[in-house]
């Protein structure tokens, strides 16, 4: 069979109709139609079942489908092979990464890497939330979260540590913190909490303690949050990398420091679908990220220690 016209089924089937599909290869819907009827006479079977609303695919063509993505995932992986042994990665890679940890740490690496590896396009989304990776068309993901789920391969990077953040402007307004319960007369900033009230938790050795807060400010987004803490609004439950510049720059202080908060997921995963024959592409990023990430300063232990 030709490539090319395996390579346009799969297409149609995952635009879900000709004119998308003619749409995404760049061609008239008419093109599209002819390479399918092809297709279908090199297989000899009715490969799609026409239908008033959509195209449903035949039992002939959900099998030709199936071989046909691994064909192609066969080719480029071979392609990039090829490629490697010239010294010269390429492919496309798309990847998601948490707003907050993104803007201040990962985007610095990733135009190191795309500096590294010309040959590599990069496409970047700044995301909080990507739940299905397939449907969001995202290789692969960081993600800060205390469980991976299950459907997908989750490389476990480094430990995230939470801490509480305030501006030393508002610790002296409020008076001075020294143990869990004085947060009650705080504004509390954190991220998104589905109940009224945040219960938050907070470890000393073998002591442990909740304190049921009321959010003054909650958002997904850490940039808006550090900023509400420097400037005043309030003591804030953040991970430890994004409180260190501001730490060290005396514009915010770490409060009740002795005490380990518990915050909304405590490891950071690359996580990708599960796939036998990842491109070399993603291989490589994958593989930089994994060496890269644990040697920055903020996840080597440095997070939250006031300057010297």
């Amino acid at each position: 069979m030709d490539l090319n016209l395996i390579q346009a089924f799969v297409d149609i089937v995952e635009a879900g109709n000709l004119s998308e599909a003619g749409r995404r290869r760049d061609v008239t819907r008419s093109q599209v139609s002819r390479q399918l009827r092809e297709l279908e006479q090199q297989a000899g079977a009715q490969l799609l079942r026409r239908t008033t609303r959509r195209l449903e695919l035949t039992e002939p063509g959900r099998s030709l489908y199936q071989h046909g993505l691994r064909i192609l995932q066969e080719v480029a992986l071979a392609q990039a092979e090829i490629d490697s042994l010239g010294k010269t990665l390429r492919g496309h890679v798309r990847l998601s990464v948490p707003s907050g940890l993104g803007d201040t740490f990962i985007a610095p690496l990733l135009l190191e890497f795309a500096g590294e590896h010309p040959g590599i396009t990069l496409r970047v989304f700044f995301a909080n939330r990507v739940v299905d990776l397939i449907a969001a068309e995202i290789d692969v993901a960081l993600r800060v979260t205390s469980r991976a789920q299950q459907d997908y391969v989750a490389r476990d990077i480094c430990a995230i540590d939470w801490q509480l953040f305030a501006s030393p402007g508002y610790l002296a307004r409020t008076g001075p913190l020294h143990a869990p319960a004085d947060l009650a007369r705080c504004q509390f900033l954190c991220p998104p909490y589905p109940a009224r009230r945040f219960v938050l938790t907070l470890d000393r050795g073998e002591q442990r303690e909740q304190v049921a807060l009321a959010p003054y400010l909650q958002s997904e987004h850490f940039p808006f949050l550090m900023r509400a803490v420097r400037d005043g609004h309030g003591v804030g439950l953040l991970p430890a990398y994004a409180g260190w510049d501001d730490v060290r720059a005396g514009r915010m202080v770490r409060v009740l420091p002795e005490w380990h908060a518990e915050g909304l997921g405590d490891r950071l995963y690359i996580i990708t679908t599960p796939n036998l024959h990842p491109s070399m592409a993603t291989r490589a990023l994958i593989d930089f990220l994994r060496e890269r990430i644990p040697a920055l300063d903020v996840f080597a232990g440095q997070a939250g220690r006031p300057a010297a």
